[in-house]
């Protein structure tokens, strides 16, 4: 049970009749949860909605506003009404009285039938009559409905309402009928005192017609293919599938299908599935009824070709700002080449054709849009639309035309902005050229300080070399005076040996001339080398056989007491040594 869930409750009721008394509504105001049904009652009998009454149930909530309206009351109408509330949890009454007083009868008589409506064929078959006969004073109206809509004279159509004797004969004739006609007819009937409903039902039976059906079907891959065909028959018709001259049975792959869509048409279907290249070919449908038997024109089931790729722009517009007289080109380019896409331009929406200031052109991948000189009207939107069978792509861009004068402003602006990025440029380039002229300033200066740094060097090895040279020219110099000393001496020893008489030599003299000749060899070694140091020569002479020592002791030895003394008085300054 819901929350706050209760039987039906009528609250208040009431009676409003309009101004001009044309129509009356009783109201009830209901409560209930849930929402109850309501029922209308006149007596013991249940009201039902007419053309003269109607009911209305408005809902707020939980509250129920009940309505019964009655249109043109008359005496007839007057009783007990009750209205009757109920949902699951009970049901409640409330009761409305309707006094109408009865206004004067009109004089007459409400129409009624003489002889009962029918309907019958003429001109064999291609005319349809309904007619009928009526008492009724005074004279009364009608009008006639088909399935409920309102029937107006036509080409096909027309009513007659001809009094006769005792009555009025009424009279509907259809020309060359159509399955479409076929259905419940109504007259009405009506004067002042009453009214009378005439209903007629027509079948007209035909026979079939195929009144859609497609020329061609596709096969494509992995799917099904399903035929289908309208049929107009009054009743099912018996239907039967063709391929070429074999009558198609249905199967696991093939089925039929008859679908009623409407009174007297007809759906027939005939589905493959899965379909194949083998299933291709010519079919036809053969549909049958009482009357007859009508076949369909060819339908031929090919294998469709591969699926085309709805275009797609893999170049796009682009927006474009111009100047009045110059040239403008849009161009726009497919992912792929596709000649069977139509291309459409458009500016603003409107279709753009070539002409003599617009070309057009497509090679299957490029299209362009070419304007040879543009023109301020020509500033818009412009759109390239591309459409195959798979789909539709587009592209748009923006086109702004100056005026020249416009134009040569901002060339000036633009020339001046230039000049001075230019003169920006130049400063630039010279505040950088004296930066490098300081660097190579700096350079040259650093350079010059080597250079001079390189021959103060050199000066300084130089001179070096030059003293160097000069001690060792005085250190030959030296060498070379005592070379010319020693051979002086040899050359006196030798004149002192010639002058003295060769004598028994005691074995010390011996010893002495062997030293003596030793250093002679020694001193022909130094004058065949004169660039030898003769620092580096060593007499064998020892201190105490030196010739100071002999010339001190020869006196002594010699038998005839001369003794003999080789001095050129000049001293020796190599070694600080004499030779004797």
């Amino acid at each position: 049970m819901e929350p706050d869930s209760h039987l039906p409750s009528l609250r208040s009721r009431e009676l409003i009749p309009n101004e001009s008394g044309t129509l009356i509504t009783m109201r009830c105001t209901c409560t209930a949860k849930p929402k109850p049904s309501v029922v209308w009652m006149k007596g013991t009998k249940v009201v039902s909605e007419s053309s003269r009454t109607r009911m209305k149930i408005e809902e707020k909530e939980d509250t129920y506003i009940l309505s019964l309206e009655i249109t043109d009351p008359i005496g007839p109408d007057s009783g007990t009404y009750k209205c009757h509330v109920k949902n699951e949890f009970g049901e409640s009454n409330a009761n409305l009285n309707l006094n109408i007083e009865a206004e004067n009868e009109p004089e007459g008589t409400a129409p009624t039938f003489i002889e009962k409506p029918k309907i019958r064929s003429e001109k064999a078959g291609k005319l349809v009559v309904m007619d009928f006969k009526v008492k009724a004073d005074p004279k009364p109206v009608i009008v006639w409905y088909h399935e409920g809509q309102l029937l107006k004279e036509s080409s096909r159509l027309s009513f007659k309402l001809e009094e006769i004797d005792g009555g009025y004969y009424i009279r509907l004739d259809l020309k060359d009928p159509g399955i479409q006609d076929s259905g419940v007819y109504k007259c009405n009937i009506k004067n002042e005192c009453g009214e009378l409903n005439a209903n007629l039902t027509l079948n007209i039976e035909i026979v079939p017609v195929i009144k859609e059906a497609p020329k061609t079907v596709s096969i494509t891959k992995s799917s099904n293919v399903v035929i289908e065909c309208k049929v107009q028959s009054v009743f099912q018709p018996k239907v039967t599938w063709m391929k070429e001259t074999t009558i198609i049975k249905e199967s696991t792959t093939h089925s039929i299908a008859v679908q009623r869509i409407r009174e007297g048409e007809y759906s027939v279907k005939l589905e493959i599935s899965p379909a194949s290249a083998a299933d291709k070919g010519s079919y036809k449908l053969i549909a049958k009824n009482a009357k007859g038997e009508t076949m369909s024109n060819v339908i031929d089931v090919i294998v469709a070709p591969p699926a085309v790729e709805a275009p797609v722009f893999k170049q796009k517009l682009i927006s474009t700002t111009t100047v009045e007289g110059q040239k403008t080109i849009f161009t726009a380019m497919l992912s792929s080449i596709d000649k069977t896409v139509t291309i459409k331009w458009t500016k603003n929406g409107k279709t753009i054709t070539s002409s003599s200031t617009a070309e057009i052109k497509f090679d299957g991948s490029t299209c362009s849009l070419i304007i040879d000189s543009t023109k301020k009207e020509d500033e818009g939107t412009y759109t390239v639309i591309a459409t195959n069978s798979s789909g539709t792509s587009e592209s748009s861009a923006s086109l702004i035309v100056q005026e020249k004068f416009q134009q040569e402003k901002k060339e000036e602006k633009k020339e001046v902005v230039k000049k001075q990025e230019e003169k920006k440029e130049e400063k630039k380039e010279e505040k950088v050229e004296q930066k490098l002229e300081m660097k190579r300033t700096e350079e040259k200066t650093e350079e010059v300080v080597q250079k001079k740094e390189s021959i103060v060097t050199r000066r300084k090895s130089s001179i070096k070399k030059e003293e160097t040279l000069a001690v060792t020219e005085k250190k030959e110099e030296k060498k070379r005076s005592s070379v010319k000393k020693v051979a002086k001496k040899e050359s006196k020893i030798e004149e002192v040996k010639e002058e003295v008489k060769p004598e028994a030599k005691p074995a010390e003299e011996v010893e002495s001339e062997k030293i003596t000749e030793k250093v002679t060899e020694k001193v022909k070694g130094i004058k065949e080398k004169p660039s030898s140091k003769v620092d580096a020569v060593e007499t064998p002479i020892n201190r105490e056989s030196s010739p100071q020592k002999v010339q001190e002791e020869r006196p002594k030895q010699s038998n005839n007491g001369t003794s003999l003394q080789v001095n050129d008085g000049e001293p020796n300054t190599n070694h600080g040594e004499n030779v004797t």
